[in-house]
C-alpha cells in the first residue's frame, strides 16, 4: 500500500539512524545529525542537517521529510519550530 510509511526520513539522533540502517531502511533516510557516526557509512552517505539542539530548520525543510525522528524533551525546542513547520 504505497503511503502505508514514511518515504523520507530525517533521523536528529545516532540511534534512530542506526536503527533503521540495521532495518535495512536506509534508503528512507534524507538527513541525519551531525553527531552520527555510526554506522560509518551513514557520514559518507547522508547529509548532516543538524547538531543536537541546533537544527538547520531550512536545511530539513529543503529535504522535504514526511517524518522527522528526534529525542525526548532534549530536543523539545527543536521539535516545537518544526511542528510550526507542519512536520510530523
Amino acid at each position: 500500500m504505497p503511503g502505508a510509511f514514511p518515504e523520507r526520513i530525517v533521523c536528529l539522533t545516532e540511534e534512530t539512524t542506526e536503527t533503521l540502517y540495521l532495518l535495512g531502511e536506509e534508503r528512507r533516510i534524507v538527513g541525519i545529525s551531525g553527531y552520527t557516526v555510526r554506522p560509518p557509512r551513514a557520514r559518507r552517505e547522508k547529509p548532516r542537517v543538524s547538531h543536537s539542539s541546533a537544527p538547520r530548520n531550512d536545511a530539513i525543510l529543503a529535504l522535504r521529510p514526511d517524518l522527522v525522528l528526534g529525542f525526548s524533551d532534549l530536543q523539545a525546542d527543536m521539535r516545537a519550530i518544526l511542528r510550526e513547520s507542519g512536520l510530523t
